[in-house]
């Protein structure tokens, strides 16, 4: 996993935890947080966020880290602000604080493996369950037309949803998932576990 804001970019890893470089990547330091598997990585300001067995929250750019979520798996990140969205084993927790406090919230008994935020607009990706919508950050939840689709990534640029499958290829809905159309138009491989819009 990757996150990046200005020159700073975090990655997460395989069991050997996070990393961090302060030039673009040219050089990189091992942070405390050093023997976890980190499925997810976000930052926000001063806040980085590691997903793992728990969230692990740094304010001193991976300095020293805390964990501010407890027992839940925590495979996808996104941020809207303040508000802080984990995607685990078992839903969409929400954070209004930065990271320091939790509620889940109704989207539950799914695993989340994707999140992407489009101003109050949130949206899930889940596994084996298609994608999830929520147009008031993560209050109210309503299921979208893509489904009995494992959810792997999700990109979002205006009215363009994005969603990376497991072995579909990618979908694209310009109307918050109302309608979704397949789009794998040159791609050799249909196991897209990110994306990226720049």
């Amino acid at each position: 996993s990757l996150a990046a804001q200005g020159n700073n970019i975090f990655a997460g890893t395989f069991s050997n935890g996070v990393y961090y470089s302060a030039n673009n990547g040219a050089t990189w330091f091992q942070t405390p947080l050093n023997s976890q598997n980190v499925w997810s990585m976000a930052v926000n300001g001063n806040f980085a966020f590691a997903g793992t067995f728990g969230l692990y929250l740094s304010t001193n750019n991976g300095t020293s880290w805390t964990q501010t979520l407890f027992g839940q798996y925590v495979y996808s990140l996104a941020i809207n602000g303040n508000n802080v969205f984990c995607g685990t084993g078992n839903g969409v927790f929400l954070s209004t604080d930065n990271g320091t406090g939790w509620t889940q919230t109704t989207l539950q008994n799914r695993e989340i493996d994707a999140l992407t935020t489009n101003g109050d607009n949130v949206y899930a990706g889940a596994y084996f369950y298609g994608v999830f919508f929520s147009p008031d950050n993560a209050v109210t939840w309503y299921f979208t037309n893509l489904d009995n689709q494992n959810i792997k990534s999700l990109a979002v640029t205006g009215n363009n949803i994005f969603a990376g499958t497991n072995n579909s290829g990618v979908f694209v809905s310009n109307d918050n998932g109302v309608n979704w159309i397949q789009r794998n138009e040159g791609l050799t491989s249909f196991e897209i576990n990110s994306l990226c819009i720049l």
